[in-house]
């Protein structure tokens, strides 16, 4: 395979390891002859053109952020960790000099990744993406109040889901929020989406998993007619108007694609959550074991 000579580099300024790593590591790759294009992932206009491979410094959002720009054009991207956790990192920060040959020279693994393609429709138009994502779609409400959403798997009844809402994630984002909502972990290189409730009003509806090969639908719907009914009693022109209010969206719903995507949803909007047609690529050293990063990260098996 070809030399690396260039690379875009990703990086968050809010974290002052990482400006100051970034700039150590422009300057090695720019003596070592190769180009390098600077993007911050904290300014609003994200500008970069095609490269050879990707380098992110920061935290697990600056991977997240990288992964859903370089997508369209298929640039691997190599993780190295100056933030927190650091669970979708390649490297550490300290490793990476260790590593630079190895990754000048483009000897690194590939490591496929699955995406999610997700759109919103609302009456008989997209209001919202196609945009993809590493981790997940979060649907949930803004306000401390439950509501009802319909979800579909390819054209079956699902469930009608009444809660705080659901998580729909890759693989690579079941040890993330869906982990949190007692979601199971996942090995990265399977084709399923996982969807988890978030605090069900209900203790039968439970983490699924799904093949990725079949769309998922979630309509959004507002408060149950039983929930509805217990709290406004028989009638009266009063609750005639809370009970329309409550059913054209009273409170608020949004969508979040890996934290970092927003949109906020009304009744009736349709959420579709596909499979991305393009996979993304993370580079990783020969040597690198997805168990290990359990074990290390998030202490897996320990007493």
């Amino acid at each position: 395979m070809k030399r690396v000579k260039s690379v875009v580099l990703f990086y968050n300024s809010k974290r002052k390891k990482a400006i100051t790593f970034a700039a150590g590591i422009e300057r090695t790759l720019k003596a070592r002859g190769v180009r390098v294009s600077r993007v911050c992932v904290n300014d609003v206009v994200c500008k970069f053109g095609r490269a050879d491979a990707a380098i992110t410094v920061g935290g697990d959002g600056t991977v997240l952020y990288a992964a859903r720009h370089v997508i369209k054009y298929g640039i691997p991207v190599l993780g190295i960790n100056a933030g927190g956790l650091g669970f979708l990192s390649g490297v550490e920060r300290s490793n990476f000099k260790k590593h630079l040959d190895s990754f000048l020279n483009n000897s690194f693994r590939r490591i496929r990744r699955q995406l999610l393609s997700v759109e919103v429709f609302r009456g008989g138009g997209r209001v919202f993406g196609p945009y993809p994502a590493l981790n997940d779609c979060v649907i949930r409400s803004t306000e401390a109040r439950a509501f009802s959403l319909r979800a579909f798997f390819g054209r079956q009844l699902l469930s009608e889901y009444f809660g705080d809402g659901l998580i729909i994630s890759t693989p690579t984002g079941s040890t993330a929020y869906n982990l949190a909502a007692l979601g199971p972990i996942v090995l990265p290189e399977l084709e399923v989406f996982l969807l988890s409730p978030i605090c069900p009003h209900t203790l039968t509806h439970r983490p699924i998993v799904l093949s990725s090969l079949e769309d998922i639908t979630i309509e959004v719907g507002g408060r149950s007619r039983a929930f509805e009914q217990a709290d406004l009693g028989a009638g009266g022109p009063e609750s005639v108007v809370l009970r329309a209010k409550l059913r054209c969206g009273g409170h608020s719903v949004s969508l979040s694609l890996d934290g970092q995507e927003n949109c906020v949803l009304q009744p009736a909007d349709r959420v579709v959550i596909r499979k991305y047609p393009k996979n993304f690529e993370m580079l990783a050293p020969r040597d690198f074991s997805y168990f290990d990063i359990l074990r290390r990260k998030l202490r897996w098996g320990e007493r």
